[in-house]
């Protein structure tokens, strides 16, 4: 009966829940906004190119970073099962069989069966929520590896969007450099002849050749640059160079719609890091109510149920049946436990500051995507004005040139002009567009396309 009243006693202990975890202050809008648009999950179907649209599909499928987070994620999965299967009695069977020879003497043998099964039980009451709290630490670990997941997946969708935009950059600056060369190797040609009949110089030639020699050269680098884009969408997609059909990628697609960036407060429930990070801010404070609980005395249930007998037939005639509760409080432990319960209280501290840095960081990175998307489209007008009079230049130059009035390094130096602004204002255009995809992820638009919300669960129990 005093067995029974202690239990009674202690079962009514109050267990140990965290402490609620501050939620940083945030602004009521963003700073800057940049239109009405609502961007669409699969933000990168705009874009209008199906063969983009196939390969961010083909990599939610099978990419090796999706495939690594997964793997941890069921990690996560199988650690939070382990630990929660402490809520529950651990019983173990056994099984027995003997025989016993012995001779006294001259007397004959005497042989002896014996046989017994047996069944064990222990059972720890979680007086002070210490397993509880383990395994909903454990819990919200395994929430936050699927939110590491979906960023991962985030992340994917604007790599291959950012590396697709460059390669068909590369690709428009080629076709472009190939149209400037034919360009210059005529109007070399044409030098030569002038200066075969005496109205052009040496030097007007040489200069000519050179602008080829230097034309040549960019067509080698950006040659290499699109290498190197082809390899990174295969490395994105797990696939061998070569392997995967990028021919479509040619020239750019049309700017995205100015998006409508919502409230700060959306960026908590967009963007996957922000979630994780806050998932695994409430793992630490479980993690310190389990070290708080850990300096409480625990009280364990022992039971065994055996049956023995000489004979398999009458092995269930004799039985014994024990149950035992054992009670054990820390006395010393030299500070052992006291500190753990300091190092969860830091490891805490430390969790709530990397949360508010991920509130922070998506924040500042919506504020900068916005203002380079409206700055990057406000230096492609001005590009354009800069273009249409380079190139009004370089034809009155031109004219005046063969009306002798002008020396050719005039109308070399207006060539070269507009040569480069050709080719800049498409690094330009790409520039923006992959603005404009940073700025999508910023939102945290691109990962429920893969792994959707899964239906409200209820919170880890503080019982």
């Amino acid at each position: 009966m005093r067995l029974l009243f202690l239990i009674l006693l202690l079962t009514g202990c109050r267990a140990f829940t965290p402490d609620p975890a501050p939620q940083p202050l945030l602004p009521q809008t963003h700073r800057v906004e940049a239109g009405d648009h609502t961007v669409p999950e699969a933000w990168w179907r705009e874009l209008g190119s199906p063969e983009l649209d196939a390969l961010i599909d083909e990599a939610f499928r099978s990419a090796p970073d999706l495939r690594t987070a997964l793997a941890r994620l069921d990690q996560a999965r199988a650690a939070a099962s382990r630990t929660g299967a402490a809520l529950w009695p651990s019983v173990t069977g056994d099984g027995d069989a003997a025989r016993n020879w012995s001779k006294a003497r001259q007397r004959n043998v005497v042989e002896a069966d014996a046989y017994g099964l047996g069944l064990a039980a222990s059972y720890e009451l979680d007086l002070w929520g210490r397993v509880r709290s383990l395994r909903n630490a454990d819990t919200l670990e395994a929430e936050a590896s699927r939110e590491d997941l979906r960023t991962v997946a985030l992340s994917l969708s604007g790599e291959i969007a950012e590396a697709w935009v460059s390669l068909c950059s590369a690709r428009e600056q080629l076709a472009v450099l190939g149209a400037q060369q034919r360009t210059n190797a005529d109007i070399e040609s044409t030098l030569s002849l002038r200066f075969a009949n005496s109205l052009a110089s040496a030097l007007d030639v040489l200069q000519q050749r050179e602008a080829v020699a230097e034309n040549t050269t960019r067509i080698v680098a950006v040659q290499a640059e699109t290498a190197r884009l082809e390899n990174r969408l295969h490395l994105l997609l797990g696939k061998a160079p070569g392997s995967l059909d990028l021919s479509a990628a040619a020239r750019l697609p049309q700017p995205l719609p100015f998006p409508d960036t919502g409230l700060p407060a959306d960026l908590l429930r967009d963007r996957p890091d922000i979630r994780a990070s806050w998932r695994r801010l409430q793992e630490a404070g479980w993690d310190v109510a389990a070290a708080r609980a850990d300096r409480m005395p625990a009280l364990r249930l022992t039971g065994r149920f055996e049956q023995n007998g000489d004979d398999v037939k009458r092995i269930f005639d004799n039985w014994l049946a024990n149950l035992a509760a054992s009670l054990t409080a820390p006395i010393f432990d030299g500070g052992a436990r006291a500190a753990e319960v300091e190092r969860q209280q830091a490891i805490r501290a430390e969790r709530l500051a990397a949360y508010e840095k991920a509130v922070f960081t998506a924040l500042s990175e919506v504020d900068t995507g916005v203002s380079d998307v409206l700055k990057q489209s406000d230096l492609i007008d001005a590009l354009d004005l800069q273009l249409e009079a380079a190139r009004s230049a370089l034809q009155s130059a031109r004219v005046r040139y063969q009306n002798g009035v002008l020396e050719y390094d005039t109308v070399l130096s207006l060539l070269l002009k507009v040569q480069s602004l050709e080719r800049g204002r498409i690094q330009a255009k790409a520039s923006l567009l992959n603005f404009q995809t940073g700025l999508c992820r910023a939102l945290g638009r691109g990962w429920r396309q893969a792994f959707p919300d899964q239906p409200a669960t209820t919170e880890p129990d503080a019982s």
